[in-house]
């Protein structure tokens, strides 16, 4: 192999199908982004480094002479790796091949940002927003409320190398809680500059397929999925030990919850298990013997239904039976579940109506009373949105008779 070509992991860069059939190559000298050069997560760069004994002095970095490099694109790393341990590139240590000076310009700048994660004890962090890289807002919306809750922000920007598990095969090697890890860190260093979470959306993409795409997709979804896949990542259980649940036998409901809790915590024990996870207890009843079943059951989120009012809004046309006003409609609001009597105060108030009048419900359909709501107790959802309500002011203790006048023509 000639002196200028550096083995990758052991083989022949030339090897590598990337090194025969390069997709596209990329000036050094361009200023545009990775991003700009639509490089995704998946995709490798050959890099070519050249000697220059007089601007290697300045730029901190030796000359290790004109090598060729394979390295695959990952989300970038801080000085501190993404989850706070030594430094890393391409996935192992730099202890060899590059090596920074304390003074280097690089350096410094790594260290500010390590240094701006602190920030989020004061006033200055967490201002950035997520870019919208097209119907993502779903996503955006869910990231924005995980970066921001505390004991994630604590947990994301300290060292949570020790917390990965790399080895659950219900997991994702580590790598959405890396990817989300460094997310979280841009968000919470880059001042108010807004970040485009495409290296998190191509390890969405990857593990979720159903998120791939740039179409809108449900947000709770995506939430359920992420608290899922970041337990599984960070799990703290090695090797799940097989429990067999045991009947509650009558016991006081404290015990068995917390022999419930303790097997679910022996095979799941991690940070969202620590701030997002509870139990709630399910009680079954035999219909046939009695027995009573009292279980207790893991759960991260609750479907809730969205409140609605208490009230409703109710028109009704007053009659005067003396004649001596205009039918007049009136709108009062009562409540949803109240009954025909709660309809009748709020009208009387709303009509003024005398101490020596009542009121009298009527339902009229086409043109006809269809009946009449004479009980005061019958329930007002009996009484819908559409139907015609009419009201007849009458003379409290006066003989009621009931005299309908129709005009039609007469029968043929």
């Amino acid at each position: 192999m000639p002196p200028q070509a550096a083995l990758v992991n052991g083989q022949d860069p030339r090897q590598n199908s990337y090194y025969k059939h390069p997709a596209k190559k990329l000036n050094a000298k361009d200023h545009q982004t990775l991003e700009d050069a639509n490089m995704t997560m998946d995709h490798d760069i050959l890099l070519e480094v050249s000697v220059d004994t007089d601007r290697s002095s300045h730029s901190g970095v030796h000359s290790i002479g004109n090598e060729l490099a394979l390295v695959p694109l990952e989300p970038p790393r801080s000085s501190v790796s993404i989850a706070g341990g030594p430094t890393l590139s391409n996935g192992h240590s730099t202890g060899s091949g590059f090596n920074l000076y304390q003074g280097s310009s690089v350096s410094s700048s790594l260290t500010t940002m390590d240094d701006n994660y602190d920030i989020y004890r004061g006033e200055r962090g967490g201002l950035a927003g997520l870019q919208n890289l097209g119907n993502t807002c779903f996503m955006n919306s869910v990231l924005q409320c995980l970066v921001h809750t505390p004991p994630l922000v604590e947990f994301f920007l300290q060292d949570y190398n020790d917390e990965i598990n790399r080895d659950n095969p219900l997991g994702m090697s580590g790598e959405l809680a890396l990817a989300f890890g460094d997310l979280l860190r841009k968000l919470w260093s880059s001042g108010r500059t807004a970040i485009a979470p495409r290296a998190f959306k191509g390890k969405l993409a990857r593990f979720a397929p159903q998120f791939s795409g740039y179409n809108q997709h449900d947000s709770q979804e995506l939430l359920a999925f992420l608290l899922d896949g970041l337990h599984e990542d960070l799990n703290r259980v090695k090797q799940k030990p097989y429990i067999e649940m045991k009947d509650s036998d009558n016991r006081p409901d404290e015990e068995v919850a917390y022999e419930c809790w303790k097997n679910h915590m022996a095979r799941n024990d991690s940070l969202i298990v620590d701030e997002c996870q509870g139990q709630y207890k399910s009680t079954l009843v035999c219909p046939e013997c009695g027995k009573i079943s009292i279980t207790f059951d893991p759960f991260m989120y609750l479907s809730l239904p969205l409140p609605s009012t208490v009230t409703r809004a109710m028109t009704v046309t007053v009659f005067y039976c003396d004649g001596s006003g205009l039918p007049m409609p009136y709108t009062v609001n009562v409540l949803k579940h109240g009954c025909c009597r709660d309809l009748c105060q709020a009208l009387g108030t709303a009509c003024c109506l005398k101490s020596d009048e009542m009121l009298l419900l009527a339902e009229v359909y086409e043109n006809k009373i269809y009946r009449y709501l004479e009980n005061p107790l019958e329930s007002l959802t009996s009484i819908k949105d559409e139907e015609h309500i009419v009201a007849y002011r009458l003379k409290n203790g006066a003989r009621k008779t009931k005299l309908e006048i129709l005009h039609r023509c007469p029968d043929k």
